[in-house]
């Protein structure tokens, strides 16, 4: 960890860890298009619970808050719903730094 002028040591250790949230969602919502396409809801709604409780930690409530969503569409198998929510929580991420 660089020592930054100005941050602190909690601060730059947050943004480092924001990163490699970002990082590793990009590939998450890649597998949720997959496992839609394959009827795998429970899948889908495990990963976007996991989305759901990092993206708060950063501050990231309203991803928090597409992720929740997704997360319950996809456990009562709302297939148009869930569609549209892994639509919406990607372009949210994507506006947030998250390569796809």
């Amino acid at each position: 960890m660089a020592n930054i002028p100005g941050k602190t040591t909690d601060e730059i250790f947050m943004e480092d860890l924001k990163k490699e949230f970002l990082e590793s969602v990009g590939p998450k919502l890649v597998d949720m298009s997959r496992l839609f396409a394959e009827n795998d809801y429970a899948e889908i709604a495990r990963i976007a619970h996991d989305i759901k409780g990092t993206a708060g930690v950063f501050g990231m409530d309203e991803g928090t808050e597409i992720a929740k969503q997704l997360q319950y569409a996809a456990q009562e198998e709302k297939s148009g719903e869930t569609k549209n929510l892994i639509e919406k929580l990607t372009e949210y991420m994507k506006e947030h730094g998250v390569d796809i």
